[in-house]
Order: C-alpha cells, then sequence, then structure tokens
C-alpha cells in the first residue's frame, strides 16, 4: 500500500537523525560535556521527564531527536570527537547497509541521471518511497545512501553543521582572531541558508514534472 511506503521512508529519515544524535549524545557523555536535554522527535513538548540527570522530552513530530549540547561552551578539543560522533556513525551505518544490499553504486534522486545531485527533504521521501518497491534490499541501499548523504554533507565546514563547529574548533586552537572566527560563522551559515534554498527549490521543480 502506499501509505506504507510512505511511512517506511519517514522511519528511516527518523531512525538516520536519531542515530546522528545518540552518537552525539553518548561521545558528550564521554567526554565529560554538558547535555542540557535529549529530545525524541521534534517540535513542541508533549511531556518532560527527569531521568540519570538529564531533561528527556518527548516532542509532537517522531522524526528521531536530538541532543542539546553547548558545545562552544566547552574547550575545541573536547568538542572535536563529540562532533565527529555524529557525522561518522552515519557513515558506519551507510556503509553497512550499503553492503548488506550489495548495491555498488547509490541510487538516483528521481528525475537525476548524475551521481552528483542537490535534493531536499521531499526527493529524499521519493527516494526512500520507491527503493520500497523494490524490495528489502533496494530499501537498504538506499537508506544507506541517505545515511552517507546525512553524514558527509554534515561534514561540510558551514555552520550549523557539525564540520562548521569542528572549522569554528580548529580556528580557536590555531589563534585565529575572534573577528575572523566571527566573519567565518556568518560567511558560513549564509553559505548554508543558500544551500537549504536551492535544494528546496531543487524539490518543488522536480514536483512539477
Amino acid at each position: 500500500m502506499g501509505w506504507a511506503r510512505w511511512a517506511k521512508a519517514v522511519g528511516i529519515i527518523g531512525g538516520t537523525v536519531l542515530l546522528h544524535e545518540t552518537a552525539h549524545l553518548l561521545a558528550a557523555l564521554q567526554t565529560g560535556v554538558a547535555v542540557r536535554e535529549v529530545g525524541i522527535g521534534f517540535g513542541p513538548t508533549l511531556a518532560r521527564r527527569r531521568a540519570r540527570g538529564l531533561d528527556v522530552t518527548l516532542r509532537l513530530l517522531p522524526l528521531g531527536g536530538f541532543a542539546a549540547i553547548d558545545v562552544d561552551q566547552v574547550p575545541p578539543e573536547r568538542r572535536v570527537p563529540v562532533l565527529l560522533a555524529g557525522p561518522l556513525a552515519n557513515i558506519a551505518a551507510g556503509l553497512l547497509l550499503r553492503y548488506a544490499a550489495r548495491v555498488p553504486a547509490p541510487p538516483l534522486l528521481p528525475g537525476r541521471t548524475g551521481r552528483i545531485q542537490v535534493g531536499g527533504p521531499l526527493s529524499v521521501l521519493a527516494l526512500l518511497a520507491g527503493a520500497d518497491g523494490g524490495g528489502p534490499r533496494a530499501l537498504a541501499a538506499a537508506a544507506g545512501a541517505v545515511n552517507l548523504s546525512v553524514g558527509i554533507s554534515n561534514l561540510l565546514p558551514l555552520l550549523p553543521l557539525d564540520g562548521g563547529h569542528l572549522a569554528v574548533a580548529r580556528m580557536e586552537v590555531a589563534g585565529v582572531q575572534p573577528s575572523a572566527v566571527s566573519a567565518f560563522r556568518q560567511t558560513s551559515a549564509a553559505l548554508f541558508l543558500w544551500l537549504v534554498l536551492r535544494a528546496l527549490l531543487s524539490d518543488l521543480t522536480r514536483r512539477r514534472r
């Protein structure tokens, strides 16, 4: 049934986000970095509970979760493993899923014929829902591609991505002037916003075809 395919696609996206944030959380707890909140889902808070010294919230949209970590409030050296944990977890999961599916090349986004593509959330949903029609191996391959995409894209040196925070940490370790760090923050955030808008526009363009 069509709704079941879309439900699986949403579940895979949620699981991908949850894996990413759980890896950040575990790395933060391991290195002693303070975690303000662990959120299950996104959006308005439905319930809040204190568990093992952490605020755990249940939110309206069950699409993964998040770990609220103030990485900029700790020394740069301690940030690195926390920031790398999320992307590396997704890359590892992506490689394992691709290996399990025995598919050598990543699936293409709808309407694209090249390997380098720009797609937003609608394209990812369509990719996963379409892959479900090809059976478990095709769906595993698509899920692997999504995890790889999330892991690699998060390493881009753009804020608010993990790679942007890593770049800031390296700049602070190197003694770069605060004014230069601030300029990097603003420029990279603007570029990230442009990429997000381009991906959304690409999604809308595909939907009209």
